[in-house]
């Protein structure tokens, strides 16, 4: 028997056995652990990639929005030149028939050569009648145009508003990137256009998406300000502007730097013809001609004019702004050649102007006459004031949306049972105990159901403790957050110093970072890491 027993002792068959268990378990339950991980990591990248997606796709819009503003803006300037090109053919027009049609009128009665000035006389006098007929014709369509394309901007301001407050604007941008993603409670406000007052629509400064569209209008000039708690109930400024088209007064500076603004703008991109005038001597609009004897000499000057002029309300009974065009001539005298100063002996204006009380020809000193140009002046626009006060902290004045989105991941929110608990172990806890047993008398976690050695993956507990911070964290997450900041960008390719503005159509999207001053309360909720770590922070990129 005893020789039984030695033989059994020393027989080391049947080890592999317990140890090949012992390895398994320890290997399925690795297993278990990363596929566990795994799986959560995966959902949080496809959660990730939706919140950027989004936040991409409404900084998309943006930069859509602002390059539509740019290109119609674009558009008003190429009508205000053209306004100006036609006013400068009617007083050309007005200057050849003053002069040249007047000299062949006469002069038609010269035996043989007679019927070229009858000609010459006919052919003017036709020009003149056609460019006053498409002046009349032109203006105002082209006016009109301008205040379409005001209008224009005006409805993709509220369009791209929209997508910004409402969620139903958002697009299914998020569903096709990921299903599972959900919008927070705090991004829904579940407001629309149609179906919410204005006060209604804008009355929740607490939502992100009241603050995305905010964002949006702050760039405006005539938008809401960042230290504003709301936007009003004039968000995108259309009220204030549309006063261009009505009674306004050149004092008033919320005015003045529309008009002044478009009109040096449409000046700047004259033609050399129609700002200054060129041509050959007689018939062009800019000529001189010198003649000098031994007892003096002659100078004739032509000189032509044509630009949007702003004048005070008081000037010749509210005349403030005008499509003027001028055709000048003047005749100067001096004693001997190069020696003594010019002295004027005779000047002849032909000048045409459009403005809101009809229009005239100034043909002879201070007499008008033909008042038959219609013109309601500089039309309403959309322009920028991008903020450089400090700069870095407010970003430029490039707008951001900021996007946060959750996933229920069973966190205490639709359901009792965690999505990706190793529940076999959870209720087993077969390891419990087996640590060194530092954390299993704390009270504090005794409360909160912690032991230590649990070994599985519940997503009852994210967020922290479960204190009023957690089980908010996980009422509006589901227990997974993401979130993204896309932002519009104003940049023209090599020169970053360049001021945003609406005349060029230079934005694009990007992703920025997370921090950002605009929705800095909801950062502090969001992530109570941040309000400690606020002065690093600050103190390194500020």
């Amino acid at each position: 028997m005893f020789r039984i027993l030695r033989r059994l002792r020393r027989d080391e068959r049947g080890q592999a056995m317990v140890l090949g268990v012992v390895v398994m378990l320890v290997l399925a339950v690795t297993i278990m652990t990363s596929v566990g991980i795994g799986q959560g990591v995966y959902e949080k990248i496809k959660l990730q990639d939706a919140a950027d997606a989004q936040a991409y796709s409404l900084a998309v819009k943006e930069a859509r929005a602002y390059n539509f503003l740019a290109y119609t803006n674009r558009a008003m300037i190429v009508h205000y030149s053209a306004m100006l090109t036609v006013m400068s053919y009617v007083s050309h027009a007005v200057y050849l028939d003053r002069t040249i049609g007047v000299a062949a009128k006469y002069l038609q009665y010269i035996p043989g050569i007679g019927a070229v000035f009858m000609a010459v006389s006919t052919a003017i006098k036709t020009w003149k009648v056609t460019v006053e007929t498409v002046s009349r014709l032109l203006i105002p369509v082209l006016t009109a145009l301008n205040i379409a394309l005001w209008l224009a901007q005006e409805a993709m301001l509220t369009g791209t508003l929209f997508d910004l407050y409402t969620t139903k604007g958002h697009g299914d941008v998020i569903a096709k990137t990921d299903p599972r993603a959900d919008v927070t409670q705090d991004m829904d406000s579940g407001k629309s256009f149609t179906n919410s007052s204005l006060t209604a629509l804008f009355g929740n400064p607490g939502d992100i998406n009241y603050s995305n569209a905010k964002n949006l209008l702050h760039i405006l000039d005539d938008g809401p300000l960042s230290s504003s708690p709301t936007m009003g109930l004039d968000p995108t400024g259309m009220l204030t502007r549309a006063k261009l088209v009505s009674a306004n007064k050149l004092s008033d500076p919320n005015m003045a730097k529309y008009r002044l603004l478009m009109g040096n703008l449409a000046n700047g991109v004259r033609r050399r013809w129609t700002a200054e005038g060129e041509g050959p001597i007689l018939i062009g609009r800019r000529w001189e001609f010198n003649l000098c004897v031994v007892i003096g000499q002659l100078r004739i000057r032509k000189t032509a004019d044509s630009q949007i002029k702003s004048f005070d309300e008081t000037f010749e009974n509210n005349r403030k702004d005008q499509l003027f065009a001028s055709d000048d001539i003047r005749i100067e005298v001096r004693p001997t050649c190069f020696l003594f100063g010019w002295k004027d002996v005779f000047r002849l204006r032909f000048r045409a102007a459009a403005d809101n009380r009809g229009g005239f020809h100034q043909e002879y000193g201070s007499n008008k006459t033909d008042d038959h140009h219609p013109w309601l002046g500089i039309t309403p626009f959309v322009t920028s004031d991008t903020s450089f006060m400090n700069p870095k902290q407010n970003h430029f004045g490039y707008p951001c949306n900021l996007i946060v989105l959750g996933k229920d991941m069973g966190a205490d929110r639709l359901g009792d049972k965690p999505v990706y608990e190793l529940e076999n172990l959870s209720q087993n806890a077969f390891m419990e105990g087996s640590g060194k047993g530092k954390y299993n008398n704390d009270k504090e976690n005794a409360k909160e159901e912690i032991r230590e050695s649990y070994l599985d993956m519940t997503w009852r507990y994210v967020g922290g403790k479960k204190d009023d911070y957690a089980k908010d964290f996980r009422a509006r997450t589901g227990g997974m957050m993401a979130m993204a900041v896309g932002r519009a960008i104003y940049h023209r390719p090599g020169v970053w110093k360049e001021e945003p503005n609406f005349f060029n159509p230079l934005w694009t999207a990007r992703l920025a970072p997370i921090q950002t001053h605009w929705d800095e309360e909801h950062l502090k909720w969001m992530v109570p890491a941040w309000e400690d770590s606020e002065w690093l922070l600050n103190g390194i990129n500020y």
